[in-house]
């Protein structure tokens, strides 16, 4: 699944944990900017890890425009596409 500035591979897991990867090409910029990328895309999925459902394997990709967005799009994007694919637990 693919927003402007994320896409996401989802993949269901045998055991409960959640794994989460991140993945950001050279498309993205320099090691300075692929590493700061990272960290974002990092800080915005922590919070979220505790409402994802047990059993998945995630990959977060990064296009070139995430460095530039604001980090609250990057959220709702994220979260989009977390709710998109199944991983995120409904509320009770």
């Amino acid at each position: 699944m693919s927003m402007p500035l994320l896409t996401l591979v989802f993949a269901k897991s045998r055991n409960e944990t959640v794994r989460i990867g991140f993945s950001v090409s050279k498309r993205v910029g320099n090691s300075v900017q692929r590493n700061r990328a990272k960290r974002r895309m990092r800080a915005c999925i922590t919070p979220m890890v505790d409402r994802l459902k047990g059993g998945c394997n995630l990959i977060l990709i990064a296009k070139p425009e995430v460095l530039d967005a604001p980090f609250p799009e990057l959220q709702r994007q994220t979260e989009t596409l977390l709710k998109r694919c199944g991983a995120w637990e409904n509320e009770a």
